[in-house]
């Protein structure tokens, strides 16, 4: 099965994010007295590490979508300058009599 690009950014972008302050604000209850649990600072040093990981992942987007714009703008600018116009290219099909006995 081939996955497309433009497909999984759909899914992708249909998906809740997961904000850095979402995992900060995060507290799990303590078990009950006699009860077995997780230990706390092993808990909160993962989410620590979520939090770490989320908040670079934010930057490197956010670096994408500047340069993701940046290039569109630069793209933008090309086509004003070279593109052909509409209505040339109802020329631009038809051969000269010197370049058809090439």
């Amino acid at each position: 099965m081939t996955t497309h690009s433009v497909g999984v950014f759909r899914a992708a972008s249909r998906l809740a994010r997961l904000c850095p302050g979402q995992v900060k604000r995060i507290r799990f209850r303590r078990t009950r007295f006699g009860r077995r649990g997780l230990a706390e600072e092993q808990v909160y040093a993962f989410l620590r590490a979520v939090v770490d990981e989320l908040t670079a992942r934010e930057g490197v987007e956010a670096g994408l979508r500047a340069e993701n714009a940046r290039l569109k703008g630069a793209l933008r600018e090309w086509q004003s300058n070279f593109a052909p116009r509409p209505g040339q290219m109802a020329d631009a099909g038809r051969w000269t009599e010197p370049e058809q006995r090439r």
